[in-house]
C-alpha cells in the first residue's frame, strides 16, 4: 500500500497482519480522489471504518485541512498510528475515534465535508448505516459520502433521504459517491 499522489506521495504505508480486512486498492484511492481532485483541500474529513488509515492519510497528503478515523479495532489502530509516526503527521491534522462505525453515526454531532466510508465487504446493515448517516443532523447538504462496498452489497438507490451522483465498478467493488437531498429534514 502506497500513498497516490500529493505531500507523501510515493511512500509506503503499513497494513495489519488480520488478512480478513481488505484494504482499499491503490487504484481504487487513485479513482475517489481524482474525483475530489481540488475539493479536498482544506477540508474536514472522516474515515469511518479507517483500519491502516489508508484513505485518511490520503486525503491530507492531497491538502486536507484536518481527517478524523473511526474504527473499533484496537489493532487496526495500533497499525495506522505507526503510519502517522512514520509520516510525522502533526498531532493537530487528524483525531483517532476507536468506537464502531454504527455507534459513531448515532452519536457524532461535528460537521464534515467529506465522509469516507471503506466497511468489510461481508458487513450486514450497510443500508441502515447509510441510511442513518444520510439522516443525521451533522451532515449537510453539499457535504460528499464516498463509500466502497461490495458489488453483491448495493445500496437501495430509490432513497429520499440521499442521492447517488457517481458510482463505478472496480473488481468486486463499487464506488459510490452520494449526498444528502433537501427533501427530508426541511
Amino acid at each position: 500500500m502506497r500513498i497516490v499522489a500529493g505531500r507523501y506521495k510515493g511512500r509506503k504505508l503499513q497494513a495489519g497482519k488480520d488478512l480478513s480486512i481488505r484494504p482499499t486498492t491503490d487504484r481504487v484511492k487513485e479513482y475517489i480522489f481524482q474525483i475530489l481532485d481540488e475539493y479536498i483541500a482544506g477540508k474536514d474529513v472522516v474515515d469511518i471504518f479507517a483500519g491502516s488509515g489508508s484513505l485518511g492519510i490520503e486525503a491530507l497528503s492531497r491538502g486536507a485541512r484536518h481527517i478524523t478515523f473511526v474504527e473499533k479495532s484496537r489493532k487496526s489502530i495500533a497499525v495506522l498510528e505507526k503510519n502517522l509516526a512514520a509520516l510525522e503527521i502533526s498531532h493537530d491534522q487528524y483525531t483517532i475515534i476507536q468506537q464502531a462505525a454504527e455507534m459513531f453515526v448515532q452519536a457524532n454531532r461535528r460537521e464534515f465535508d467529506i465522509y469516507l466510508l471503506d466497511p468489510p465487504f461481508a458487513i450486514e446493515g450497510l443500508q441502515i448505516l447509510m441510511d442513518n448517516l444520510m439522516r443525521s443532523r451533522a451532515l449537510g447538504y453539499r457535504d460528499l459520502v464516498i463509500i466502497e462496498h461490495e458489488v453483491s452489497n448495493p445500496l437501495a438507490l430509490t432513497s429520499d433521504i440521499y442521492e447517488l451522483f457517481k458510482q463505478k465498478k472496480m473488481g468486486r467493488s463499487l464506488i459510490s459517491f452520494l449526498q444528502k437531498t433537501g427533501e427530508e429534514n426541511e
